[in-house]
């Protein structure tokens, strides 16, 4: 399942059969004061094991998981300690090289599971750059909490889901409890320079204005690094929204297996 545990001559195998892979993209950043700096690469590389594990398992369509890329465009956060990443003009060069490199190899469906909003952009270009010279392949790429979204509203608490809020601290409750601190959550909801009715602070809404900035910026010693309401996360919503937007990719891949290739 996971391309880096396989040896090459098992991966010849998968190719000479129907198969998609999946490349998690996360970053390496501070997610306040609760959780660890690899909320988004671990959020991302989790959601791809278990989507892998059940479209393996139930529909015999082999789905493999890419190595995670940890390092991203996270110049918000950089004078937070810990936070690390490249710009997002590398980005791009990056996702683009390491997605030629697996269309060589002979894939022919790739699916960038997105963990990092910031990494949008760059991974959007980086598969336009693609297209015209893998015209036959299948290139596609979201935002982990894009889908589940029949579940995700029924079950959060909280209506702003940004950064190191309710949304992350749930899957990672679900994922790897021992490393959130629910004690050191804090509240903290974003300003922008612009209303609410323009600016949806919420990532699971619908956006108007496709980038805008925040009036308060995020400085260590004036923001706790959080946007949203981490308060109110717990276990049992991030197992359910992990539930919702797995069967939502699953129905994707099938979705994509099941399209003719183009003439």
């Amino acid at each position: 399942m996971r391309l880096e545990d396989m040896s090459w001559p098992e991966v010849e195998k998968v190719l000479q059969q129907p198969n998609v892979i999946i490349l998690p993209v996360g970053s390496t950043e501070q997610h306040s004061l609760h959780l660890p700096l690899d909320v988004d690469s671990r959020c991302a590389t989790h959601i791809a094991e278990r989507v892998a594990e059940k479209v393996t398992g139930e529909y015999k369509i082999h789905v493999l998981v890419a190595p995670t890329l940890p390092y991203t465009d996270s110049s918000s956060w950089l004078s937070f300690p810990g936070t690390m990443g490249i710009s997002a003009e590398t980005l791009v060069k990056v996702v683009e090289d390491i997605t030629r490199g697996l269309l060589r190899q002979g894939f022919r469906n790739i699916l960038i599971l997105n963990g990092h909003y910031p990494n949008a952009a760059p991974i959007t270009i980086a598969l336009r750059h693609l297209e015209s010279d893998f015209p036959d392949a299948g290139l596609y790429a979201l935002n982990w909490w894009s889908v589940g979204f029949d579940t995700i509203p029924g079950v959060r608490k909280s209506r702003s889901g940004l950064h190191a809020d309710e949304l992350e601290t749930s899957v990672y409750l679900a994922i790897r409890p021992e490393k959130v601190h629910l004690d050191k959550a804090v509240k903290d909801l974003p300003r922008y320079s612009v209303s609410e009715r323009w600016a949806e602070p919420d990532l699971c809404g619908t956006q108007r204005l496709i980038y805008h900035t925040r009036r308060k910026h995020p400085i260590k010693g004036l923001s706790p690094g959080v946007l949203g309401d981490p308060t109110v996360a717990s276990r049992e919503t991030g197992e359910k929204i992990i539930t919702a937007v797995v069967d939502d990719l699953a129905k994707i891949i099938l979705e994509i297996m099941e399209m003719p290739p183009r003439t």
